[in-house]
């Protein structure tokens, strides 16, 4: 794999953890500054530059993020297609989540669509679409396993 794409592949999973463990202000950092989020499950609008970013991402923790436990999003079938400093990509995506309300497990799945820009030798997201095709409740969780038993002495 060249190193465009496994830089590209990095960013995608780096944006995966700071959206399930990070602050707005971490996402937003791999965002360019003057890139553009359309958060489409949640309406037909478009957020402009990375501080537009950050506040949506602000807002996505306070009215999802924390209602929720255990947030894993993880990303699969990924095409990316460079071009010198620019790239596009499109990528599935499942996130896994333990309701607080009602304790579940919920699995949501989508796509990324991508656009990326290399800057000053770093991938970042030039244009993110986000799509959420589902949500399915998956049954109660087990949060703790039962421990296996093993005596270390």
């Amino acid at each position: 794999m060249s190193d465009e794409l496994s830089e590209i592949r990095q960013l995608l999973a780096r944006y995966c953890h700071r959206v399930d463990r990070g602050e707005p202000s971490q996402v937003a950092e791999l965002f360019a500054t003057d890139a553009t989020l359309l958060p489409k499950y949640d309406g037909d609008y478009r957020l402009e530059g990375r501080a537009a970013i950050q506040s949506w991402y602000a807002f996505y923790t306070d009215n999802f993020k924390s209602g929720v436990r255990h947030l894993k999003h993880l990303i699969h079938s990924i095409d990316i297609d460079v071009n010198g400093n620019d790239a596009e990509g499109v990528c599935y995506l499942t996130a896994y989540m333990i309701s607080k309300a009602d304790g579940k497990v919920y699995q949501a799945q989508g796509t990324y669509f991508d656009s990326f820009s290399k800057q000053t030798g770093q991938w970042l997201f030039a244009r993110r679409e986000i799509n959420v095709e589902f949500l399915t409740e998956c049954g109660d969780a087990i949060e703790r396993l039962e421990p296996l038993g093993f005596d270390p002495n």
